[in-house]
């Protein structure tokens, strides 16, 4: 006999919850921070760099790239993604990930004008913001999948 034949029935609103909250934290939760995660601290201290400009704006104005149409950066992922779920919403992983994009959505400027002074006093809250998304994603995700089981 099979175990998921054991586990007990999920509602069909539930898997679906879980269903899109598995794609947030693969489509925002992973690519939000793909390339900046893996510079060297000394990327993240200092004068801002090309390097770092370069990798934050792969990861923020270029979040999913998608075979056909314009990239999403992260903030436009967020919105459309979001609006999907159920409202409102009772999960504080949610509000932590929509107060980390607002972050993100405010350096938006800096990043396509490359301004290296304003990027150096955002990127502090911008490399906070980055791994708020991963994790306040990555702990939803694990939470509902625990709770399926």
């Amino acid at each position: 006999m099979s175990w998921e034949i054991l586990r007990p029935a999920m509602d069909s609103d539930s898997s679906e919850f879980c269903r899109q909250i598995a794609a947030l934290k693969h489509d925002l939760g992973k690519y939000v921070a793909w390339m900046s995660a893996n510079l060297d601290d000394a990327c993240w201290r200092g004068p801002v760099r090309d390097e770092l400009i370069d990798a934050l704006g792969r990861d923020l104005l270029r979040t999913r790239t998608p075979a056909e149409g314009p990239p999403e950066p992260a903030w436009a992922l967020w919105d459309r993604l979001s609006a999907a779920l159920p409202q409102p919403w009772t999960e504080p992983e949610l509000h932590e990930v929509h107060a980390a994009i607002a972050v993100l959505r405010a350096v938006e400027p800096a990043l396509r004008s490359r301004d290296a002074a304003a990027l150096a006093d955002q990127r502090d809250g911008v490399r906070a913001a980055q791994r708020t998304v991963r994790a306040a994603l990555q702990q939803l995700h694990r939470r509902l999948l625990q709770a399926e089981t």
